[in-house]
């Protein structure tokens, strides 16, 4: 794609990239919100740090960490600023000013053109837009750099206790959700704060009145796997190529796993231009998920091998104890945790001005909650069904009163249900499968980002609308055999899919197992509980009948017997 005017009629304001803008503190200070930005519509709001620019946009301040760059680009009464780490393979660069230029011409011709080359972008930046006077904002298409806003959305954040921070927003009832249903992420789009809110990729929001607006997905195309391919490989091919211009050090982390396989192939030929590690947890007795990253370990180490990556293994166990500072800047920008000492030793061992490859994205498309469900449920997601799939439903045998926990969660999923016009997605995708991309992708996800902005920008190179749509529109037979990262990997560099996956050889799909039969879920919720009422009423009876056979057997009941008797 090409920019719709001339540059020459449009003006843009760009600020590069800055890889230290700011001495580093002996308390971390430096690194407060790293990579964040904050946007406020009414009167301008402090910045979080000394170092953070600022520009004045649509009538309101932007604030941003110079760590990202910054372009605003206008062109008569029509405004975008683009702020992040931005690669777009329709225009072909990753200079965000010339980004921010074509964006404004596809706005002044039309919203539908400016939502149309917003497809194409990859990375972790956010879109701002004023066309009159009316101003609307969105993310990345997996909510990357992230979005909260006050119920307005007069204030703009990319971190939730910065919003909460600057509206003076109280703790929401919401707040103790994660502790009382031992889940891993908040329900819908709540926080911890009444009244601030987590903006969906796939969603735009209305600065000044907080309406959200669905963008996203575009409508269904079902595709085979060769069609998929075919249109996946050259936006691999153009990213591949666009961020090696960059001239700055890609880093990857290896599992061993599909996603990193499938990272690991685009780069075929150019493996010399990356630096791969791997961790492994800190061992503790029982902790399946340690083993689980030993193995991998050990299969990324010969996968390194085999194809000479410059490769490192570090093992958190050996490693010395995170800074309280380091740890407090940390907590202050993420309220959950993902791994804080694996946070620490990013910051200290790998280069700070490194493009790192993550592969989480790349979940999507592997009917994830597919797998989890029981085969007679249904895909349109009930707000019930999402709160239990928070933590598996397995929190569920946690509680005594399940329904009562779990009605905060509930009632927030029935929010975002609502406010996202969830049910308007086009024919064709799974709700199940844009509940993985909207929340656990996204917002799940996201302690996993935060920390790792400490340290260096995050890169999915599946990280696009258009990339994302693609993985869902093949076969689900395909997505729960991996189908179509295989036959990625096998047109890229084909021995990859020789070493085995999860302890066993990587088979090819074979597309006659009915899908059924990838599913090991338990029963829905509803049916969980029913089956709880039954298991009681059998209880009772199963005790008057033991009552009623001591009494057949001329021996005294409990209630006959004295307790005075010794």
């Amino acid at each position: 794609m090409t920019a719709r005017t001339e540059s020459t009629e449009v003006n843009v304001d760009y600020r590069p990239r800055q890889s230290e803008p700011v001495e580093p503190q002996e308390a971390f200070t430096h690194l407060r919100f790293s990579r964040g930005y904050l946007y406020s519509a009414g009167p301008s709001v402090e910045a979080p740090a000394d170092h953070w620019q600022s520009v004045e946009f649509a009538g309101g301040t932007f604030h941003w960490d110079p760590r990202n760059a910054l372009a605003i680009a206008r062109l008569d009464d029509t405004e975008v600023l683009v702020s992040g780490h931005v690669v777009h393979t329709g225009f072909r660069t990753t200079d965000v000013g010339e980004i921010a230029r074509a964006l404004v011409a596809s706005l002044a011709e039309s919203r539908q053109a400016f939502l149309d080359d917003l497809e194409d972008m990859f990375g972790q930046y956010v879109v701002l837009d004023r066309q009159g006077s009316t101003v609307k904002a969105q993310t990345d298409a997996s909510g990357a750099r992230a979005m909260f806003h006050d119920s307005e959305a007069r204030v703009l954040g990319s971190h939730v206790n910065l919003v909460g921070m600057v509206v003076g927003a109280p703790l929401s009832r919401i707040a103790k959700w994660i502790g009382d249903t031992q889940s891993f992420d908040m329900p819908g789009r709540s926080t911890e704060y009444a009244d601030v809110w987590f903006l969906m990729p796939n969603t735009e929001v209305t600065v000044g009145t907080g309406a959200i607006t669905r963008v996203g997905p575009r409508p269904y195309d079902p595709l085979t796997v060769d069609e998929a391919v075919e249109r996946m490989l050259p936006q691999l091919e153009i990213q591949r190529d666009l961020l090696l211009d960059e001239d700055r050090q890609i880093l990857l982390s290896m599992s061993a796993g599909v996603d990193t396989r499938t990272s690991l192939a685009a780069f075929n030929g150019h493996y010399d231009k990356l630096k791969t590690f791997t961790y492994s947890k800190e061992k503790r007795p029982g902790d399946s998920t340690s083993r689980m990253l030993s193995r991998d370990g050990q299969l990324a180490g010969r996968i390194a091998e085999r194809y000479g990556l410059d490769h490192t293994v570090f093992h958190l166990d050996e490693e010395e104890a995170t800074p309280e500072a380091f740890r407090a800047v940390l907590e202050e920008a993420s309220p959950r945790a993902h791994m804080r000492k694996l946070a620490w030793v990013y910051h200290r061992k790998l280069p700070h001005d490194a493009i790192h490859l993550r592969s989480q994205v790349n979940g999507i498309g592997k009917w994830h909650y597919g797998h989890l469900m029981h085969h007679s449920e249904d895909h349109n997601f009930s707000a019930e069904r999402m709160a239990t799939l928070t933590k598996h439903g397995r929190a569920l045998r946690r509680t005594k009163k399940p329904r009562s926990a779990f009605r905060p969660g509930i009632d927030a999923f029935q929010e975002y249900i609502d406010s996202t016009q969830l049910r308007s997605v086009p024919n064709g995708y799974l709700i199940s499968d844009i509940f993985q991309w909207e929340h656990r992708t996204a917002y799940w996800g996201l302690a996993h980002l935060v920390e790792s902005d400490f340290t260096f920008d995050t890169y999915s190179l599946y990280g696009s609308r258009r990339m994302i749509q693609l993985m869902l529109q093949v076969p689900e037979a395909v997505r729960a055999q991996k189908g179509l990262f295989r036959a990625i990997i096998e047109r890229s560099e084909p021995q990859l899919v020789k070493f085995y996956v999860n302890g066993k050889k990587w088979r090819t799909p074979d597309l006659s197992i009915p899908v059924a039969e990838f599913q090991r879920g338990d029963k829905t919720y509803a049916r969980k509980t029913e089956l709880q009422k039954e298991n009681a009423v059998l209880k009772k009876k199963l005790k008057q009948a033991q009552t009623d056979l001591e009494a057949l057997r001329g021996q005294p009941t409990p209630e006959d017997e004295d307790p005075q008797t010794p």
